[in-house]
């Protein structure tokens, strides 16, 4: 059970981490439409620039030093007839939010697919894995039974499957389910049902264990 938990959430981290690039763009894009100013950008350069994805021109400009005091280089990739405007008078229309210059949407601007098309693809594999491990959980291996021959004792967690001396073994591990005779520990890769057989368990639910007995099945 902790270890399938423990797996789950680092597979919606993947999810968070694939998706988070793609949000970001989008987020900052929306924001740029509804809170943005329009400007006149001044281009330094163009080149056509040709991709699996997308073919188009790549412009490098310049802000205005009212919205961006430092003069940094931006670019953007844009449409022919933007371009050949762009190269005609030296200018580019830009709407960019005021107090982030970094955040700005060009007038022509062309997006690629590839980065939408890499995120849904590896949307689609991460879906297919949290499947599986919910579709398969706690199959990967068949229920033990072990009857208990001294009381349960709490301990670190972790799961712990030894053998001691011919059918005699110490488990560690979860519980997961209690009953007045019947605690069933959760190692991971499989259950142990350990029937105390008058012994006392201390653990409750979801509390680490320690149960030393004879196994039975």
């Amino acid at each position: 059970m902790r270890s399938r938990r423990k797996a789950l959430l680092l597979l919606a981290l993947l999810v968070l981490l694939v998706n988070l690039p793609l949000a970001h763009s989008t987020w900052t894009r929306s924001r740029v439409e509804r809170s943005g100013t329009d400007v006149t950008a001044t281009v330094t350069d163009t080149r056509e620039v040709t991709s699996d994805d997308a073919t188009g021109y790549l412009v490098e400009f310049r802000l205005p030093t009212d919205i961006d005091p430092e003069q940094t280089l931006w670019t953007a990739r844009i449409d022919a007839p933007t371009h050949e405007l762009a190269v005609e008078t030296g200018q580019l229309d830009v709407r960019v939010l005021p107090d982030q210059p970094s955040a700005y949407v060009v007038e022509g601007q062309v997006s690629g697919r590839i980065g939408l098309w890499i995120t849904l693809v590896a949307d689609l594999f991460l879906l297919m894995i949290g499947f599986l491990l919910l579709r398969f959980r706690g199959r990967s291996a068949p229920s033990l039974e072990l009857v208990a021959t001294e009381d349960l004792v709490r301990c670190k967690p972790g799961s712990t499957l030894e053998r001691i001396d011919g059918l005699t073994y110490v488990v560690e591990g979860e519980v997961l389910e209690i009953s007045d005779d019947l605690v069933v520990l959760d190692l991971g890769d499989r259950h142990v049902r350990v029937h105390l057989d008058g012994h006392a368990n201390p653990a409750g639910h979801q509390q680490p264990v320690r149960a030393t007995g004879r196994m039975v099945g």
